[in-house]
């Protein structure tokens, strides 16, 4: 069962990523949404297979509106390092131009989450 929910989930990822790419409107690779999706739906496990690709699907679609795959994937480093201890942590906390990409990331990241239902 578990083999055929992960080849659905791939399997709508890639047609999401093929719709979204016809119109030249996504930057993220199909790899980075496949990625996103599936952390998202481990954070989240409360919702069902159906469910959770959906809301997720959603989330990373409004990243991607907001970023570049780039951008994305410093931000989402720097936000997911930045609570490090002391020196692992402070380039992530100190550097002030990281800081307001990073507050703009929380506050897209949080008004994605709550448009596509998702409790965080």
């Amino acid at each position: 069962m578990k083999k055929i929910s992960l080849t659905v989930l791939f399997a709508s990822m890639t047609m999401l990523s093929a719709v979204a790419n016809a119109d030249g409107t996504t930057d993220f690779t199909t790899a980075t949404k496949v990625q996103f999706v599936n952390d998202c739906m481990q954070a989240n496990n409360k919702m069902n297979l159906y469910e959770g690709v959906h809301k997720c699907s959603c989330v990373v679609d409004q990243l991607d509106e907001a970023f570049t795959q780039t951008e994305f994937e410093e931000l989402s480093t720097a936000y997911m390092y930045r609570h490090l201890p002391a020196d692992r942590g402070a380039q992530f906390r100190d550097d002030k131009e990281l800081k307001g990409s990073l507050n703009k990331f929380e506050t897209v990241s949080a008004k994605a989450y709550k448009e596509c239902r998702i409790q965080q």
